[in-house]
């Protein structure tokens, strides 16, 4: 009798232990929308006020952080210069004010919610060095 107890809680640990190790085939809610405007080619000037724009077609039914955050980058690197946050990102839109930079054609913006997306690189018309 206590054989067969030993082997019935051997058993149950073995099954729960493969039911804890299974693929988790739930979708997965973290979301990276294209951004469709700026594109390249796309010409900004400083001052202005332009509204970024994005994919939302695809995004899943539970998204783990909606509050979107836009930032501006140079070259290939992140520049600390937050354009906007605190919006939706579901919403698909949102305007930003170019900030005074110089006049550069290798900016992009960074899309920030569940994971942050850049645009296509494109110019800004600022200040001449």
């Amino acid at each position: 009798m206590k054989f067969t107890t030993a082997l019935a809680a051997l058993a149950l640990s073995a099954a729960t232990t493969l039911v804890n190790a299974a693929p988790f085939k739930t979708a997965r809610d973290i979301w990276d929308p294209k951004v469709t405007f700026p594109t390249a080619g796309s010409v900004l000037v400083s001052g202005q006020t332009y509204t970024v724009t994005w994919d939302t077609s695809d995004q899943p039914a539970h998204i783990t952080n909606t509050n979107g955050i836009i930032t501006l980058n140079f070259g290939n690197v992140g520049t600390p210069v937050v354009l906007a946050d605190g919006f939706d990102i579901r919403d698909g839109h949102h305007d930003i004010t170019i900030p005074r930079v110089f006049t550069e054609g290798d900016y992009s913006i960074d899309l920030w919610g569940d994971s942050g997306n850049w645009s296509e690189k494109f110019q800004i018309v600022g200040v001449t060095p």
